[in-house]
Formats: C-alpha cells, structure tokens, sequence
C-alpha cells in the first residue's frame, strides 16, 4: 500500500481571553490507501481538530499555524498547508494569522479535493444536509459530480440506488423527502449517501454516532464496514468509543490533551501484543466493563 494522507508536527492553537491555548500539539499519523484508521479519544483530545485541520476546516485566530499535511491523489504528495508562511507571521512573541487571507488561501487550496478526493461524515446530519432540497435532488447532485455522463433520469436512478445501498427501507419515498421527514439515523445514512456517491478517495467520518441510539449506532457503524469493504476508499472514522473503533479500523491512533499517545494496530491490541499506553489500557478497561455489564 501507499500513503494517501501523511500528516506531519501538526500544531493549532487559537487565541482565548486566558490567553493562548495549543488544542493540537506535534500530531502525526498516516494513512494507507484502502486503509481505515481510528483516531480514538475523549472530548477535547484534539482529534476532531486534527481532522478538521485536513479539510481546511479550522477557522479562529490563528488556526492552524504550523506542520505538513500532504496528501497524495496519485500524481505525488501535495502539501496542504505549503503556503502557510503567507498568511501566519511572527510578531514579538507570537504568531499572527491574517483571516482573510487565510479563507482565500484555503479555498484556492482546497476547493478543487473537496467532495471530489475527500469529504466528511459529521456528527449532526441535520446541520449537513440542505432543508431546502429533497434527500434525492441532494444525492444526485454528488453523482453529477461523480458521473456526469450520467441523464437527469440516470442520476435519479442512481441516486435511488444509493439510498437503498445505505439500507433505507423505502429508497424512493426517502428520495422526495427532505431532512426534517426523517429520523436521526436516516439523515444519518442520507448524508453517508451523498458523501460516497461522489466516490471520494478520502472519507471523515466525525463522531457520525452521536446522538442516535444504540440500535441505531450499531446498524451505522456496521454500515460503514459494509460499504468499504472493497478497499477502494480509505477513513478516518474519529470516535470517543473504543468498540466502535476498534469494529471498523485497521490501525488506531489514541489522543489525549492534543497529543497522539499510541499508535498500535488493531490485531496486535487484540491479541494483547506489546505493552499499551496507561490511557489505552483504561479505555480498554471501560469497554470490557461496559461488556460485562452488557452481557
């Protein structure tokens, strides 16, 4: 396998009436074309942060002001965060962001992966998808990106199968719906619809769990491993909930306090290989307790 993502001494701070506050701090990991990795860990960890750093998602003063993200369609590594220096300067004792050329610099950058090479899943659906357009207009709007060869009667058709591949139960009807007609997880499995339909190389999936209940949790997390088991994608699925993580990735890495502490793969955690960082050991004991009680 070759790398897809390689992100490298990532660091974002962002400026507090306490003063300046590192929220990601030195974070690196990779990952593998195919592969999907867990980044595992507690509210405020940084991992959404750090994800959100790779979407050219992270706003504030300063935002992200140091580190690679590189990211590799194929054609060689391209360095999202290259132009950097042009926007965050020292001054004194600091570094100073220019926003404005900051949201320039980043959709210049960024516009022509997003959707296209890479796109997310978020936690709320509702605030994702368009309350204004039918689930079904918003699904064929990624498969005319994705296939514009494609007829108005092909999209659409298209467009149903994608519903019924994520496990809608009456893909047409959901297809005039819109959002607010349907529950959390069916918005939930509609914005899983629109993300893939434009065949992206890359796909974030941001705490895409929360807030639905178990069932229904479980039926999504069992969905995203059905729909990537031909490798042809990779993910990053971000996760304070060690089972679901470890159900779907092929490597974790764990965060805590905006570092990564552990990088281990899913086998050898397992198979119990190696020794694990004390806050891996403890999540690891929280789920084995939650599965006792469970059972």
């Amino acid at each position: 396998m070759s790398r897809l993502l390689d992100v490298r001494d990532l660091v974002i701070e962002f400026d507090t009436r306490h003063g300046r506050k590192r929220v990601v701090d030195g974070v690196s990991f990779h990952l593998e074309r195919g592969e999907v990795l867990g980044i595992l860990g507690e509210s405020g960890s940084g991992k959404t942060m750090s994800t959100l750093a790779v979407l050219g998602l992270v706003g504030g003063r300063p935002g992200v002001v140091q580190g690679q993200v590189l990211f590799d369609e194929g054609a060689g590594p391209q360095d999202l965060l290259a132009d950097l220096g042009r926007v965050v300067k020292p001054r004194g004792d600091r570094l100073v962001k220019n926003d404005r050329r900051w949201q320039r610099l980043v959709h210049r950058t960024m516009r022509p992966l997003w959707g296209r090479a890479m796109t997310a899943v978020f936690q709320n659906p509702r605030h994702s998808l368009d309350p204004l357009m039918t689930i079904g207009a918003q699904v064929e709007e990624s498969v005319r990106l994705a296939q514009p060869e494609l007829d108005r009667a092909g999209r659409a058709g298209r467009a149903v199968e994608w519903l019924a591949r994520v496990q809608m139960n009456d893909p047409k009807r959901v297809h005039s719906s819109y959002a607010h007609e349907l529950s959390g997880g069916m918005c939930q499995r509609a914005m899983i619809a629109v993300a893939l339909a434009r065949a992206p190389m890359l796909l974030i999936a941001d705490e895409p769990t929360t807030g639905l209940d178990t069932t229904v949790r479980a039926e999504i997390v069992a969905l995203f491993r059905e729909l990537l088991a031909d490798r042809r994608r990779s993910m990053l699925y971000i996760s304070h909930d060690i089972r679901e993580v470890l159900f779907l990735a092929d490597r974790i890495i764990v965060m805590r306090h905006g570092k990564v502490v552990e990088t281990v793969a899913v086998a050898d955690l397992k198979a119990g290989v190696g020794e694990r960082h004390p806050y891996t050991a403890s999540l690891l004991a929280a789920a084995d307790l939650a599965f006792e009680a469970a059972a």
